[in-house]
């Protein structure tokens, strides 16, 4: 990968937040210091009054204290190595590296502070349990969910530190616990922390495990559910895909099996034409022939999409009005064009493009006041707009966008092919289309084509 590419690859998001936590966490032991003074004043009542209750309760405000301390640092990290993480060829490597920055950080603050920092037991410990948390979340986008299970941790860790028994294998070396663990031998009081201390880590331990379960299964259920909903998705589009194909292909075969009986008819008028000496007859089969060879033009635009010819609009609205009485258009539809314009156009799938728009505005309008009309004019040299307008009821601006997608509609009835059959026909006509609507207002359909200009 180039390092462009690798640049590009980065999470900026995660970078910058993870920076300034880590900023804020080298922050923190400023606003900490009152806290620090008031429990050692409390670690010293515990002294005088031999009191292994209070000091069981400071040993509570030190290990909340430092996981304040700690948790920073640690989120810090984690959101940072995960935005590193496509950054580098090797995805252990980066974020192994980036977990550096944890010993850095607590360097840097024991420096900044002349203060006892330590970077011991329960830091390797949290680092161990936080690579694994890298790993069992990485479905999880929500960083504040991810927070919650690293404070849970952190502050089951972090009793750790006061247990007397774990001194020996690295723990307890801050200042302030190192105080807790001599007061805790002076007033003999080891048993009670070993005890409370194990307890309190073990079942905070517990409950991060749980919630971090519950999270794991959440997200890999709606990582299930937005899958199935993306499989069914595509299992629709392959369907009506196939519906299209199938429709098309079998109009193209019912079509071309039209053309055997035309032939024998186109045939049959020349026979009878030359056999009977008659002029009535005559004009007759000229009818006849000059119909069949309409006909079987029609037939050869409907099989062959790309065939067009020349013809003006008031050809191409003549046809169009038969075929909207054929299918009980016609009443709310109003004509208003020139009939010198010409374009170039495939009249039979151009017609059907403009049938599908008014079908869909006949489903809008009201049927005793909701009207269509359709314009037609030149809008610059060239170029023809083709306006169809209704006052129906409109599409929802959120809806807009959506009339193009294979497959929608708004109707049980309609297999949503329409509108994408629209705007691939008069795309196929070297046009454009866009659909303007407004709520209770109607919707506008705009085409422009272009037009034929004859320089004779």
């Amino acid at each position: 990968m180039a390092l462009k590419d690798r640049i590009n690859s980065l999470d900026k998001n995660k970078v910058i937040i993870g920076l300034l936590i880590l900023v804020g966490a080298i922050m923190l032991p400023t606003f900490t210091k009152n806290h620090q003074y008031n429990i050692l004043q409390q670690i010293y009542q515990s002294i005088n009054k031999q009191d292994s209750g209070l000091l069981l309760l400071v040993s509570t405000k030190l290990v909340m204290l430092n996981t304040l301390r700690h948790l920073p640092i640690y989120v810090g990290a984690f959101i940072l190595a995960e935005g590193l993480d496509n950054f580098f060829h090797y995805q252990d490597f980066a974020f192994l590296t980036t977990l550096i920055i944890i010993p850095i950080t607590y360097q840097l603050i024991s420096s900044i502070y002349d203060i006892a920092f330590v970077f011991a037991g329960p830091s390797y410990l949290t680092i161990i349990m936080i690579f694994l948390l890298h790993y069992l979340t990485r479905q999880i986008h929500h960083n504040f969910i991810k927070t919650i299970i690293i404070s849970l941790f952190l502050f089951s860790i972090d009793w750790l530190d006061i247990i007397p028994f774990l001194s020996q294998f690295g723990f307890g070396k801050g200042e302030m616990t190192v105080s807790i663990l001599e007061v805790t031998e002076f007033i003999e009081a080891t048993h009670i922390m070993n005890f409370f201390g194990f307890t309190f880590s073990i079942i905070i331990m517990i409950n991060a495990l749980i919630l971090t379960r519950v999270v794991i299964d959440y997200y890999s259920k709606l990582n299930l559910v937005e899958e199935s909903r993306s499989k069914e998705e595509k299992i629709r589009k392959l369907e009506l895909e196939a519906v299209k194909s199938r429709y098309f292909s079998e109009i193209k075969h019912l079509v071309h099996d039209l053309k055997t009986p035309l032939v024998t008819i186109q045939g049959l008028s020349g026979v009878i034409d030359m056999k009977i000496n008659d002029l009535q007859i005559s004009r007759y089969t000229d009818k006849i022939s000059d119909s069949a060879d309409k006909m079987s033009q029609m037939i050869s635009e409907i099989l062959y999409r790309d065939k067009k010819r020349e013809l003006n609009i008031e050809e191409l609205f003549d046809f169009l009005k038969i075929q909207l009485s054929l299918e009980e258009m016609a009443d709310q539809v109003v004509f208003h064009y020139d009939e010198e314009i010409i374009i170039q156009a495939n009249k039979v799938r151009l017609s059907r493009a403009l049938i599908n728009l008014i079908d869909n505005s006949l489903r809008a309008i009201d049927n005793k006041v909701g009207e269509i009309n359709i314009y037609v004019n030149r809008i610059a040299q060239g170029k023809v707009k083709i306006l169809v307008k209704d006052n129906g009821k409109g599409i929802p601006p959120d809806k807009i966008e959506n009339v193009w997608q294979i497959g929608y509609t708004t109707s049980l009835e309609n297999t949503g092919l329409g509108l994408h059959f629209v705007k691939e026909v008069i795309e196929s006509h070297a046009g454009t289309i866009k659909i303007s609507s407004q709520l209770n207002q109607g919707t506008e359909a705009i085409i422009i084509l272009p037009e034929v200009i004859n320089n004779e």
